[in-house]
């Protein structure tokens, strides 16, 4: 079928030819359609599902870029035996790690099965961990020249690609040159050739420690977000409550969210419920009603998941809208037993140090535009009603690689390579 559904017909002009769906596509692409189908529904082929498979393939791609555009910059060298399982001491890298463990049981399991759809979906998960959760959280480190960071990052990757070769042979194998097979050259020729990763089992206790922190920030996302309050600007307290954070994954949660301090404790918060009229009104019927007044006196029971038990009936995500809010200067989110609450004051030292990472972001943007290398060193001048944030002078230069930094009459922060 085509990807609406309607069989291909020559005389509907919906027919793709084999020869031009490898030249828009590649094998590879088409591969995926066909090993992410679950094998009881109709394959729904297009171009359209082609793009987006390409687009997720792309986060793939950035993900290697960074590890090959930062390791050559620290002249990183990874080691094949590093695949057993490097030495790890950081909490990111040991999640990672298990992480990448979770990934090969997964799709062992899919594999035995002669089920291509979940290893599909358990490659696209992972990398979708390891891009907006591992990397995003170690960008610091790999600009500072983390090779722990790098070594943890190389050893997921490969692993990764040897997961993922049977489905995808040629960017896989493309990868592998380029990640093992140049700075290694004991290695097998070919990611076909080096069999399948001894992973040993994930330990469950690490990635249940990071979903719980996970859980926690996406909150704290949720939180700023209904507060309107930039993700630049530093706020100063995250309240937790009904969640254990290690304190080991404490800083992630903080760096992750800008807060200065992560407390556990009792969040003042009040629940209100409403049913979602056009979802829940055909199912109940005349008890609507009654179910309506229950859930505006606060009659009801929360199950978690965003489920509710109310009269009865239980309720599923889809069928309420939910409003939390807090104290007054307090923004306040919660799902499935856990709260949090953001203190949304803001003081001259909090609002200084946002102006400080709004004009980091916009001369990063700036170094881009100019096509400036990694190491490129820069002279940075900023206009002079910002010259207080001279203050933090060693900061900016730390995030900017800006050699100096002084202030002028500009309205806008400009660069010049030193």
């Amino acid at each position: 079928l085509d990807e609406r559904g309607r069989e291909m017909h020559g005389s509907w002009g919906n027919i793709i030819r084999a020869e031009d769906a490898f030249a828009r596509m590649g094998a590879d692409v088409m591969r995926w359609q066909f090993c992410a189908q679950p094998p009881d529904r109709n394959l729904l082929f297009g171009y359209g599902p082609a793009h987006e498979i390409q687009r997720r393939l792309l986060t793939l791609w950035n993900s290697v870029r960074l590890l090959v555009q930062y390791g050559n910059v620290e002249s990183f060298t990874p080691r094949y035996g590093d695949l057993q399982g490097p030495a790890v001491e950081h909490p990111l890298d040991r999640w990672l790690v298990e992480r990448t463990r979770q990934l090969v049981a997964e799709a062992g399991a899919g594999y035995e099965r002669w089920l291509t759809v979940e290893v599909v979906r358990s490659f696209e998960a992972f990398v979708e961990d390891v891009s907006n959760w591992y990397i995003r959280r170690s960008r610091r480190r790999f600009w500072e020249g983390d090779e722990a960071a790098l070594r943890t990052l190389w050893h997921a990757l490969v692993q990764g690609l040897r997961v993922i070769g049977p489905v995808m042979p040629f960017l896989a194998e493309h990868l592998w040159q380029v990640l093992v097979r140049a700075p290694c050259p004991e290695a097998p020729g070919s990611v076909h050739l080096a069999g399948w990763p001894e992973a040993g089992e994930p330990d469950a206790a690490v990635l249940g420690e990071m979903a719980a922190a996970r859980r926690v920030a996406e909150l704290g996302r949720q939180a700023r977000s209904a507060s309107r309050v930039k993700f630049r600007q530093p706020l100063r307290r995250l309240v937790v409550e009904g969640a254990d954070v290690p304190a080991a994954l404490a800083d992630v949660v903080r760096e992750e969210l800008q807060v200065k301090e992560l407390a556990f404790a009792h969040v003042e918060s009040e629940l209100r419920v409403k049913p979602n009229l056009p979802v829940l009104g055909p199912r109940l019927g005349r008890e609507l009603g009654a179910v309506r007044a229950a859930l505006q006196a606060g009659e009801f029971e929360e199950l978690g998941a965003g489920r509710f038990r109310v009269l009865g009936h239980e309720l599923g995500p889809d069928e309420v809208l939910v409003e939390r809010s807090g104290r007054e200067g307090w923004a306040v989110a919660g799902d499935d037993g856990v709260t949090v609450a953001l203190e949304l004051a803001l003081d001259d030292e909090l609002l200084r140090e946002g102006r400080v990472n709004e004009l980091v972001h916009r001369v990063n943007s700036l170094r881009k535009e100019a096509g400036l290398e990694l190491t490129d060193r820069i002279r940075l001048t900023i206009p002079a009603g910002d010259a207080d944030l001279l203050e933090h002078a060693e900061w900016i230069k730390a995030e900017t690689l800006a050699v100096s930094v002084q202030a002028d009459g500009g309205a806008e922060p400009a660069i010049a390579r030193a």
